[in-house]
């Protein structure tokens, strides 16, 4: 859809510089601003890490032309899991995990970063009390919620 509005955009502006409108050293500048626009986009694909060892949960996000960031909790530390509904990916249908410690720190997980890497079973099988009647509701709702799917001390 992106780049039907992007010829359309440009063939407007082709015809703008035949009907005199426009000068054709204007359509050329925004021609290749946008052209280099969508290539620079293209390049700063990001790329996401999730590590589960003994000790805890990290998540790296990184990009070519953006910062990284690094998220990290340890198990030990883990006091809340709560699952917000329809946060992430497109048309924003996907999950989003969020993991949060007792000294500050916690995690975001994307659902399909945490599908990949396993953590609901993870989760599951080191969190007694575990809340999966909640996770069921999560994913069965149509609107935007959170859910809390374990706590610290509360079975």
């Amino acid at each position: 859809m992106k780049s039907l509005l992007l010829v359309a955009f440009l063939v407007a502006g082709l015809l703008l510089v035949v009907a005199g409108a426009l000068p054709l050293w204007v359509w050329f500048v925004l021609t290749a601003v946008t052209v280099f626009m969508r290539l620079l986009a293209g390049l700063d694909t990001p790329v996401e890490e999730l590590t589960l060892t003994g000790e805890g949960l990290t998540r790296r996000l990184a990009s070519p032309l953006r910062q990284h960031t690094v998220e990290t909790v340890r198990w030990d530390a883990l006091v809340r899991v709560e699952v917000r509904t329809r946060e992430t990916g497109p048309q924003r249908r996907d999950p989003l995990f969020l993991l949060f410690g007792s000294d500050g720190t916690g995690v975001a997980v994307p659902g399909p970063l945490a599908e990949r890497h396993g953590l609901v079973a993870l989760l599951r099988q080191r969190l007694p009390g575990w809340r999966e009647q909640a996770l069921a509701d999560a994913l069965a709702t149509a609107q935007r919620s959170t859910f809390t799917l374990w706590e610290k001390g509360a079975s």
